[in-house]
């Protein structure tokens, strides 16, 4: 990703000083809602090292293997939070990510259960639902581009 890129997560902000800053340092992650946005940014770049570290111990798996699921990720909307701010020591953040998968327009809805220990946020677990689409190639492309399905992601899958 460049430095001149906007960030993943959907901030206005760029993705070196967004959730760039955290996914070099997990620590950076001040709120359970800033760890959750740099590990949809962490999926986007395919990072699994910082997707990895982030994922609490009991829950975690042994490993992630990207090239298993090819996905174009299309954005991230955060609804809700619950607590998760400095001072607490659990949060729950509220999210709908969009992607393409094996030519599927994808939408997963997430309630995801943060915990923070020795002073780190770690993703614990979540309720989720996917909804998934079929797309017709003339479809105008779930990405906004304003392009057509087939002249956009249906490439870049």
């Amino acid at each position: 990703m460049t430095t001149s890129q906007p960030c993943p997560c959907g901030s206005t902000i760029l993705f070196p000083t967004c959730c760039g800053v955290v996914i070099q340092d997990h620590g950076k992650a001040a709120t359970a809602e800033q760890l959750m946005r740099s590990r949809y940014s962490a999926f986007v770049i395919k990072d699994s090292k910082h997707i990895h570290a982030s994922w609490y111990i009991t829950n975690r798996p042994k490993s992630l293997n990207f090239d298993d699921h090819p996905v174009v990720w299309l954005g991230l909307e955060i609804h809700n939070t619950v607590d998760g701010e400095e001072k607490d020591t659990t949060g729950q953040v509220e999210f709908t990510s969009k992607y393409l998968e094996n030519g599927l327009f994808c939408s997963l809805r997430e309630t995801s259960d943060f915990v923070k220990e020795n002073g780190l946020w770690y993703y614990k677990s979540g309720e989720c639902t996917v909804h998934r689409e079929q797309l017709a190639r003339n479809s105008p492309c779930p990405c906004g581009s304003g392009k057509k399905f087939k002249r956009c992601c249906l490439n870049k899958q």
